[in-house]
């Protein structure tokens, strides 16, 4: 029996309390653009409550995010951490969705920000202020005012940030979280007050819980509880929960959490009592509100498969938005050997290929280059490129029906190829198998492509065009390349990048200090013979190995009912 698996790559978005916690869910934004959410690729999601788009502009893979108000006119922008450069980054979502463009904010904290939150911190201005923290152990202010006169320095170190009006006669003030202790800073003079030692918290978050106060009141968020702190009181909650936010009643605010067990549960302040809402489900990893124009609010909680909305009653949760990521296991011998990523926007790829040691060799969507997805085979068609993810005027490779064998070693793919405008290309069937032969886990891997239509297509595409593979990062300087006719020889085409005419290639290297061996390796079938392609071995720029037809050199024109087949095999090695 087979199990089939459609996969539906939609674009996926979400919505937005002032905070998420940094490794306890993902981090989201709301505003007056609808709902913002990093996925766990680290791609920036718009979510309007009807339909969702991939927000242009932001190549990089996204850490933190906050919605702030940055001109005082009532619409909100976003404030973006990247994950790999650490850089801070201002968007202004609408502009971004039509333009392509993001703005990176300059200042001390130079390309090290850790932490960032948003508040109006200035009593008579309404534009919000930024408030950033980095590793360096220094933290900052920015506003546009800012912008151009520099960033004032603020005292602290601080792992995570919240925003409330703590007082009620004063701006906005800042929760700051360092090793665990609770802190409160008031920026007009510029200091801390201690709210909460010893109690290792992970999180907080800024609301009006007790509705015949007009101050915010801090609800920290800890590995063994979660409390309340009013001024000097501190009230434990009896509850541990992984991520928070807040839904702005009528007269008050109510917390909304995911509990350590995936529950989704709301407290009420004044009952002081828990209610669990859509009790027939668990596995959420965050939870986020959106304001509705009569004044109520809509909660929206995710799992690691999708967007759900909570009916209006708190009892069930509606899929809105779904797919997110989706791995399929490739098993040899009861062991997995590789993961299968169907879900990738552009292109599904192997996301994971292990050594029968259990070390994993790739590395999928670095900072530096973020449409190298582990192993992936792509070309260009025509005038459509469906290598890059520039942005969206490239290709998708649309995957629409995977079957997984029984024993889970063979997957068997349907692919459409589509260019920008919607129009189908090329059919792909892709097959991929795994096995363990003589100390090694092998990987089989065969494309054979179609024109879709009653025209011909022209197959070609750069000089690394085809199966390509990025290697984990320890790779990029420990790698040394050889092949089937001798040393790491080849014509070099840029730096260090080789293309050589070969029956295999195979890399060697260390990753996490254990030593590995990968080899590509041409199979009967092919339509035309393997091309090595290497990268890294002296130049270092990262380690990257590939197998090409030369589509650089010699373009493939492709007519109705023909097609072309890649057929390779990947070793995959622990070296003694």
């Amino acid at each position: 029996m087979k199990h089939t698996i459609i996969s539906l790559i939609l674009a996926l978005a979400f919505a937005l309390p002032a905070f998420a916690a940094e490794n306890t869910c993902h981090n989201m934004a709301g505003g007056t653009f609808g709902v913002a959410w990093l996925d766990s690729t680290g791609e920036i999601r718009l979510f309007d409550g009807q339909k969702s788009v991939r927000l242009m502009g932001f190549y990089e893979k996204g850490h933190q995010i906050v919605a702030f108000d940055n001109d005082g006119n009532g619409k909100d922008c976003l404030a973006i951490i990247s994950l790999n450069n650490k850089s801070l980054y201002i968007l202004d979502a609408e502009k971004t969705i039509e333009t392509g463009k993001a703005v990176v904010l300059s200042g001390p904290n130079g390309n090290n920000v850790k932490a960032i939150s948003a508040g109006v911190i200035t009593k008579d201005d309404a534009r919000s202020t930024l408030i950033a923290s980095t590793y360096s152990g220094s933290s900052y202010l920015w506003n546009k005012d800012y912008d151009k006169k520099g960033w004032p320095p603020i005292s602290g170190d601080f792992d995570q940030v919240s925003a409330g009006k703590i007082k009620a006669n004063m701006p906005c003030q800042f929760v700051a979280i360092t090793n665990g202790d609770v802190y409160s800073f008031n920026p007009v003079w510029n200091v801390y007050s201690q709210k909460f030692m010893g109690n290792n918290v992970k999180a907080t978050i800024c609301g009006n819980f007790v509705p015949t106060t007009k101050e915010d009141e801090i609800i920290a968020a800890g590995e063994e509880n979660t409390w309340i702190l009013i001024g000097k009181k501190v009230d434990p909650l009896d509850k541990v929960v992984k991520c928070m936010t807040v839904g702005k009643a009528a007269d008050k605010d109510v917390l909304i959490a995911v509990d350590k067990d995936g529950a989704l549960c709301q407290y009420d302040r004044t009952s002081k009592e828990w209610t669990t809402l859509a009790e027939d489900m668990t596995g959420f990893v965050s939870v986020v509100t959106a304001p509705n124009a009569d004044g109520t609010y809509t909660i929206y909680a995710r799992t690691i498969d999708g967007l759900y909305r909570i009916s209006a009653d708190g009892k069930s949760a509606e899929l809105v938005d779904g797919q997110l990521k989706t791995r399929l296991a490739l098993k040899a011998d009861g062991k997995v050997v590789a993961q299968f990523q169907t879900a990738g926007k552009y292109k599904p790829y192997v996301e994971q290929l292990f050594t029968p040691n259990g070390v994993q060799v790739l590395l999928d969507s670095p900072g530096d280059h973020v449409h190298h997805h582990g192993l992936m085979y792509s070309l260009s068609i025509d005038s459509a490129e469906f290598w890059g993810e520039y942005n969206d005027s490239c290709g998708q490779e649309v995957l629409t029906k995977c079957e997984l064998s029984e024993d889970s070693s063979a997957i068997k793919a349907e692919l459409d190829w589509t260019a920008p405008d919607g129009t189908v290309l090329a059919k792909e069937v892709r097959e991929i198998s795994v096995a363990t032969v003589d100390g090694a886990n092998v990987l089989n891997w065969k494309s054979v492509l179609t024109p879709a239509g009653d025209k011909a297509i022209t197959i070609k595409g750069r000089y690394y065009f085809g199966l390509g593979m990025r290697f984990a990062k320890d790779m990029n300087t420990t790698v040394k390349f050889s092949n089937s006719t001798g040393a790491h020889d080849g014509a070099i085409v840029r730096g260090d990048e080789r293309l050589k005419d070969c029956q295999w290639i195979n890399a060697k290297g260390f990753v996490a200090g254990a030593p590995i061996s990968v080899t590509i390796e041409d199979l009967p079938g092919n339509t035309r013979a393997m091309t090595g392609y290497s990268m890294g071995d002296g130049w270092k720029a990262f380690a990257y190995m590939g197998a090409t037809m030369r589509v650089h050199e010699s373009p493939i024109l492709l007519e109705p009912g023909k097609s072309i087949t890649a057929a390779y095999k990947i070793i995959v090695k622990d070296v003694e």
